[in-house]
């Protein structure tokens, strides 16, 4: 207790923005400035140095090597869809299944749903996202399997987003 002070805290993210939905990353902007957190957008992050505490980012908008010290850090991977669906027929242009963002039922082939990082739905890759998801992929299922139309429709909002004892 009584460190943040003397602590410097880098946010470092390979995307153009601090998160992909607009009202959370509205507010996370927000926390970020009242808590001077340092942003650094379009940074990956392409090596770890453990024995030097050094992490190597790559400037995407310059292409620059940035070398960052560390005492703590923290990674996401890199998510995208598995190798074995983007090569499958289930998948649209970019590799993730094909479905339709408010039913989760394929585009083309009606006995097949999806939820969750595997899909296309233009939702984050959470789990936060898969529980908003999972009540409507239920019912939809149920809907299918008794020939009815599906009328259970998923929100594209869905995501909890925990910053400090708050979530957004």
């Amino acid at each position: 207790r009584g460190l943040r002070s003397e602590t410097n805290i880098t946010f470092n993210t390979a995307l153009p923005v601090i998160f992909g939905a607009k009202k959370y990353a509205e507010r996370l902007s927000e926390i970020v400035e009242e808590k001077n957190i340092s942003v650094h957008y379009k940074h990956n992050l392409t090596e770890i140095d453990p024995s030097k505490k050094e992490a190597v980012f790559e400037n995407l908008a310059t292409g620059e090597k940035v070398t960052k010290k560390y005492d703590f850090m923290h990674v996401t991977p890199p998510m995208g869809p598995m190798e074995f669906l983007k090569t499958s027929p289930l998948a649209d242009a970019g590799g993730w299944l094909d479905v339709d963002k408010h039913t989760l039922q394929h585009k083309k082939y009606p006995n097949v749903f999806g939820i969750g990082d595997c899909t296309n739905v233009p939702t984050s890759k959470t789990a936060a996202a898969v529980a908003g998801q999972s009540g409507v992929l239920r019912k939809n299922l149920l809907l299918h399997m008794k020939g009815q139309p599906l009328t259970q429709k998923a929100s594209q909002k869905e995501s909890s987003v925990s910053v400090g004892n708050s979530y957004y």
